[in-house]
């Protein structure tokens, strides 16, 4: 049940594809064997109403919240980490290398298995189309 959630201001939004972030990131958690593909949940909020640093409207955010079930082992979540962050500081990387007024952000956040409800075709649904059944 990996969820990644984009939050971003408008800085952000007059600057850069997020939907071509969202898809590089989804992508990433695709290729990351610890993550069901059936599971994987993309999505991107602009926060309409948001400051950063002194407030300067150029300033501009990308925080990415990656919520996964509970239970992997700590050198799997730093690997999720630090590939779907490389994914963004790649994306960004010519922001940075432009001096423009830029901070990102990520957090991995466990969702405890005793307080979630899920339900969910879409796994054996991949796995037909893969095995062809």
């Amino acid at each position: 049940m990996p969820h990644i959630i984009i939050e971003y201001n408008t800085a952000i939004d007059k600057a850069l594809s997020i939907s071509d972030l969202t898809e590089k990131l989804h992508a990433m958690a695709m290729s990351i064997e610890a993550l069901p593909v059936g599971g994987i949940r993309t999505r991107a909020y602009l926060a309409n109403s948001a400051k950063v640093g002194d407030g300067a409207q150029e300033n501009g955010f990308i925080y990415l919240t990656i919520r996964i079930g509970q239970g992997r082992i700590e050198a799997v979540k730093k690997d999720i980490g630090e590939r779907l962050f490389g994914v963004l500081t790649d994306f960004t990387q010519a922001h940075f290398d432009g001096g423009v007024p830029l901070s990102l952000g990520l957090e991995i956040q466990d969702i405890e298995k005793d307080w979630t409800w899920k339900k969910n075709n879409i796994h054996q649904m991949i796995k037909d189309k893969t095995h062809g059944s």
